[in-house]
């Protein structure tokens, strides 16, 4: 038997977590989908189709008027829980599948995105099983008009994805966060429309003794178009209020400039020559 102590401050109590030689990582994998049938096929078969078996796959619906629950029909063999109802909004039907989430780890797959290959999942539970930490994020590809680009990440603190401004440095669809800390972080914040996913994360980064990494592995295909919260612009009003909650404007106007300006020539020059190929 192996034996680990995961340690942490007052929000956190001391645990000891046995496990068998031959066990494994639970992951949950949660989408979220609202008429979505151009992509859900491919969501679904880039889950169904990885290698790692001990996946538990949540699909939380939101009344689709088109085809979206036929296809996920003819998947219910591959899917853990599903459901078909109206909702509040993305980060409702998130919470949704929070409450269904057995797994150790949860990721948030969107319904146009995709996992990079068969294998990424026992990738990074190799790499998880080896600390346990309380989250990880990957680095993640962005897909655009039928071409990709990879991007590099690396790790950083909740100060610095604070003062970055953006979620950019932590992608939501390559965050892994542990059961424990998401029952900790009580879900998504439903006064943010389009952003929460940003406050959910700075949250979590922001909790007093908990302790992530940066995986070096891609993750997730990020797909880019004109359809996406991020290209409406709807993000910009979410996220200023995100930074008021977060303290962001009582830090120093000099220092703000300074740090955001770094971190972001930091993050182009480890990216730069990539190019959507």
């Amino acid at each position: 038997m192996k034996v680990k102590e995961n340690i942490a401050n007052d929000n956190y109590n001391k645990e000891i977590i046995t496990l068998s030689a031959t066990s494994s990582l639970k992951i949950s994998i949660i989408t979220v989908c609202r008429n979505s049938e151009k992509y859900i096929s491919e969501t679904i078969n880039s889950v169904i189709s990885q290698g790692y078996k001990n996946i538990e796959y949540i699909i939380i619906d939101a009344k689709s008027s088109d085809s979206t629950v036929d296809i996920i029909k003819q998947n219910t063999q591959h899917i853990s829980f599903w459901i078909s109802e109206e909702d509040k909004g993305m980060y409702d039907a998130i919470n949704k599948g929070l409450k269904k989430a057995t797994g150790d780890y949860i990721l948030v797959l969107n319904s146009d995105d995709v996992l990079t290959h068969e294998n990424v999942i026992e990738d990074a539970v190799t790499e998880i099983t080896q600390e346990r930490l309380d989250y990880y994020y990957g680095n993640i590809v962005k897909v655009k008009d039928g071409k990709s680009k990879n991007v590099k990440l690396f790790n950083v603190t909740y100060s610095q994805l604070l003062l970055s401004t953006h979620g950019t440095f932590a992608p939501h669809p390559c965050f892994f966060i542990s059961k424990k800390l998401n029952a900790n972080l009580g879900g998504y914040n439903l006064a943010y429309k389009y952003a929460s996913d940003y406050d959910y994360i700075l949250r979590a980064f922001g909790t007093n003794g908990v302790k992530g990494n940066h995986l070096d592995l891609y993750v997730t295909k990020f797909r880019m178009h004109d359809c996406s919260i991020t290209a409406s612009g709807k993000i910009d009003g979410d996220r200023k209020q995100i930074l008021l909650k977060h303290g962001y404007y009582t830090r120093a106007y000099l220092s703000r400039v300074f740090f955001y300006y770094l971190l972001w020539v930091y993050y182009k020059m480890i990216n730069i020559g990539q190019k959507f190929r």
